[in-house]
């Protein structure tokens, strides 16, 4: 991400907090999103960048999620709204990590350690018994603690802390060492039934600091401060974990695919189907699917993107289903908009319910893992609308990682499905998968990061091949409508909005349904003003005065040197024009353009 696209922090003014106040469910969700989540999202940027830098070792371990259940779930009770929103720095083997949490219940700013998971609590206690000196400094400094305890417990540990040493007599010999004084991790470690911890630091909302810019500062220094501890925490887990930390990472898995069918047979396959694209193209899409899981296609909206992955896939099984049949080994993801991390493609874990919530990806994948002998291919579509660098984190990992796991944020080495079916966790990521995510370049998307495009293989589908659409086109073809389409297609190209093949064959449909309803002519001058010249818009530069002045001496029948400048044109020349309502829209824009510098369809 460039520097100026950074998000910037600029405190949790009253306005942001009160975010966590808004009445009803989905009615605080959608305020926590606008107002609350980009706060949180500079935070966890700055602290990227400063983590980099102070850790470069262990940090590229870590993963930041962002909370993604929009309700506080209370069983078979309604759900409440949401009382806290938070991000979460962990990585595996899970079971501790750090979270930045906003809580609207406690009116309160957090900061803290978050231990959830048994095991983990005897890693703590290893690290604090083989460097109490090491580690007490923090222990002192850290101001907010929670752990189940009995009071009566922590009233006496308060008052042997307090309890002055007792005189010593003129001549006694000195006394041993006295035993170091106890603290809350000490109470903590020596509670049997506590296994949850959370410590760290808490900042009032009536705090001044809070609402302002700097306050990112005390944010990091405090994670900065708890990061150390959490590493160590986890590198104890890794040491006592020899199967996953250790045997399976000196077994690499390389991503060799099943058998496939020769290529010239794939190529053929997708031909059949009426698909107009380049062999070129196909070759290098099989090449980079098999050199790694993860391929990337940009583009135009409408070249095909989406459908080159069901093609291809249909191509190299074996009984590829007809057209419009279904495909077990196959699925198509929809990306949404507010996507902010793995949960949201794999599922979660209900730690009411003890039972994990698959999502139809991570269905797909077992069934993957369970038929090892064939290929399986994913689409994510639009992959880009979220950022995919939050919510793929973990399959980028088990991409790049010897062991290929997958951590689902559940407690144990296998968790229940609510359907009944039994994961291991982490559960393994099947090498027969592959993945491709189709994206659009627009406005409405995100850019890709260098973590995402270092991990696949990027395949641009932006070239419009007219002719040999045409020859794979099935349907009637309007010659007239047609070589308009031909003439039309270069000119809005050379603007930077060229269409894809999905828009030709929607205009060349239009046309065809219309016989005997309207003209072949006004049928395509409506579609031209319907699908093409609303893309159309921009600052005044020569590429963009020269694409609408050709386009409207097309439009028109006239070249430039008949009207001049937009506004001379005559309303007589637009009633003789071919396409006259396209005409006359074009001529409004040129004349806009001409104003005022800048020129779209709506204005």
């Amino acid at each position: 991400m460039a520097k100026s696209e950074q998000p910037q922090f600029t405190g949790f003014s009253a306005g942001v907090l009160a975010a966590l106040e808004v009445p009803g469910v989905n009615e605080r969700w959608a305020a926590v999103q606008e107002r609350l989540h980009p706060q949180l999202l500079a935070l966890s940027e700055a602290l990227h960048a400063e983590g980099a830098v102070r850790f470069p070792r262990a940090w590229p371990l870590y993963e930041v999620s962002f909370r993604s259940l929009r309700y506080v779930n209370r069983g078979q009770l309604p759900p409440l709204p949401l009382d806290a929103y938070h991000f979460a720095l962990d990585r595996p083997p899970r079971g501790c990590g750090i979270a930045v949490t906003v809580s609207g219940d406690e009116r309160r700013i957090i900061v803290a350690l978050n231990l959830s998971f048994r095991p983990r609590k005897d890693d703590l206690r290893r690290v604090w018994e083989s460097g109490r000196a090491i580690w007490l400094p923090l222990v002192e400094q850290v101001r907010e603690t929670r752990f189940a305890e009995r009071r009566e417990a922590r009233r006496q540990g308060d008052a042997e802390a307090r309890k002055p040493a007792p005189p010593r007599e003129h001549g006694a010999a000195a006394p041993a060492a006295a035993a170091p004084a106890q603290t809350w991790l000490d109470r903590y470690l020596a509670t049997r039934g506590a296994a949850y911890l959370l410590a760290g630091f808490a900042y009032s909302w009536d705090d001044p600091r809070v609402a302002q810019p700097e306050f990112a500062r005390q944010i990091i220094d405090d994670v900065m401060a708890l990061f150390p501890l959490n590493e160590a925490i986890m590198e104890q887990a890794e040491e006592l974990d020899l199967y996953d930390a250790g045997v399976l990472r000196e077994r690499r898995s390389s991503y060799t695919g099943p058998a496939l069918p020769p290529i010239e047979a794939i190529v053929e396959h997708i031909h059949k189907r009426g698909f107009a694209i380049a062999d070129a193209t196909i070759r290098a899409y099989h090449v980079a699917l098999q050199t790694k899981p993860l391929v990337i296609l940009p583009g135009i909206s409408g070249t095909g993107k989406t459908r080159l992955t069901r093609l291809y896939a249909d191509a190299v099984l074996a009984g590829a289903p007809q057209p419009g049949g279904e495909n077990d080994h196959y699925l198509l993801v929809a990306v949404q908009p507010d996507w902010h991390n793995a949960r949201d493609l794999l599922g979660y874990y209900n730690a009411l319910t003890a039972k994990f919530h698959p999502t139809p990806f991570l269905r797909f994948l077992m069934r993957a893992a369970a038929d090892p002998a064939a290929p399986y291919f994913v689409c994510l579509d639009e992959m880009n609308l979220a950022r995919p660098e939050y919510y793929l984190a973990p399959i980028l990992s088990a991409i790049e990682t010897e062991d290929h796991l997958l951590d689902l944020g559940a407690p144990g080495a296998s968790v229940e499905t609510v359907a009944g079916e039994l994961l291991p966790n982490p559960f393994r990521l099947p090498l027969n998968v592959r993945l491709t995510g189709t994206v659009n370049v627009d406005e409405s998307s995100h850019t890709l990061s260098d973590k995402l495009i270092d991990r696949a293989n990027v395949i641009e589908l932006t070239d419009v091949d007219l002719a040999a659409f045409r020859r794979s086109y099935r349907e009637p073809v309007d010659e007239a409508a047609w070589a308009a389409i031909a003439q039309i297609h270069p000119i809005v190209a050379r603007a930077g909005q060229p269409f894809g093949y999905r828009t030709i064959a929607e205009m060349l449909r239009y046309v065809d349904q219309a016989r005997g309803i309207l003209p072949p002519a006004t049928a395509l001058d409506q579609q031209i003003k319907q699908k093409i010249l609303p893309k159309l818009r921009g600052d005044d530069t020569p590429r963009l005065r020269r694409a609408l002045s050709a386009l409207l001496e097309l439009l028109l029948g006239q070249p430039q040197a008949a009207w001049g400048k937009a506004a001379a044109v005559e309303p007589e020349a637009l009633a003789e024009a071919p396409f006259p309502e396209s005409a006359e829209k074009v001529r409004r824009m040129l004349e806009r353009l001409d104003a005022e510098g800048f020129t779209d369809f709506y204005g």
